[in-house]
């Protein structure tokens, strides 16, 4: 059986709509390679910040019931909150499960333009381990920064903005730390608030998705709350926040997909490589052309 379905041209210029049209629709014309990536990839790292966040909760669940090492609420400190190991570990994993969306995401588009077919999950792993080591570190460097540039007169939502195709760069360009930020800087000069709208609409299209992800835990904490025998079980609530954090980190592809579509507009956009491209094929099918007629 041949494949009819015409391939989504990555390197094309679209305005708002045509951008999240797009997203979608490349979900659902390659909803089972991209699926199989993501299960494999995605699935062991967003596993284990379930676990951790679900370990965490759970002694934080104890401590505030007094049975924990703390005798009282008034003994528990903030500083005790942050410091927790399993705290700092599941943040870790959850940085490094976004990484990897990120990096599976844009591997399989980077495939998806260089290879003829069904992109293969060997192929995008290619991407994730050649860049997950800069991507990581790198994201948690820029992560702080942006944080503590918030109370700088909202520099740090800008900088947010621009560093959000930090990782399309990275994967696409092949580019180190500094030639990325520069890039960026580059392609979203003009188009900030472009960028900016993207992001929110997409940011809620995947926050509505998230909160059906999210049922299994509130419901958990529901039936705590109304002190039902067996929802104290530590183990139901790692199990469901498991499954949260893990069906959560799923629905970062959307967003993650619409920078990833925004990355190439502003690329054909700034640069214009499509048209080279396609102005170069037709060149190069002229000159066949001819040679063919010259054989007669």
């Amino acid at each position: 059986m041949y494949q009819t379905r015409q391939k989504i041209n990555l390197r094309e210029e679209r305005d708002f709509g045509e951008k999240l049209n797009a997203t979608f629709t490349f979900i659902k014309q390659n909803f089972k390679p991209l699926s199989k990536s993501i299960l494999l990839y995605v699935s062991p790292v967003a596993i284990l910040a379930g676990i951790f966040s679900g370990i965490y909760q759970s002694r934080l669940f104890q401590q505030l019931n007094g049975e924990g090492p703390y005798s009282n609420v008034g003994e528990f400190t903030v500083f005790s909150q942050v410091t927790s190991l399993n705290q700092l570990i599941s943040i870790f994993f959850a940085i490094l499960a976004y990484v990897v969306v990120a990096l599976t995401i844009y591997g399989f588009m980077a495939a998806y333009m260089d290879e003829e077919g069904e992109v293969r999950p060997a192929a995008v792993w290619d991407h994730i381990k050649r860049n997950i080591i800069q991507a990581t570190y790198s994201s948690i460097v820029i992560g702080v920064v942006c944080i503590l540039s918030i109370f700088l007169f909202g520099l740090g939502i800008y900088l947010m903005v621009v560093l959000s195709l930090f990782l399309a760069v990275m994967v696409r360009e092949e580019t180190g730390f500094v030639d990325t930020i520069e890039r960026c800087f580059y392609l979203i000069k003009g188009n900030w608030w472009a960028t900016l709208g993207l992001m929110i609409v997409a940011g809620i299209i995947q926050t509505v998705i998230a909160w059906l992800a999210a049922i299994p835990l509130g419901a958990v904490m529901i039936l705590r709350g109304l002190l039902v025998p067996g929802a104290e079980s530590d183990a139901l609530l790692i199990i469901s926040n498991t499954i949260t954090t893990l069906l959560t980190t799923f629905t970062y592809c959307i967003s993650v997909l619409a920078i990833g579509f925004q990355y190439f507009n502003l690329v054909e956009e700034k640069d214009g490589v499509g048209l080279m491209e396609q102005v170069e094929l037709i060149g190069k099918t002229d000159t066949n052309t001819a040679a063919n007629e010259g054989e007669f």
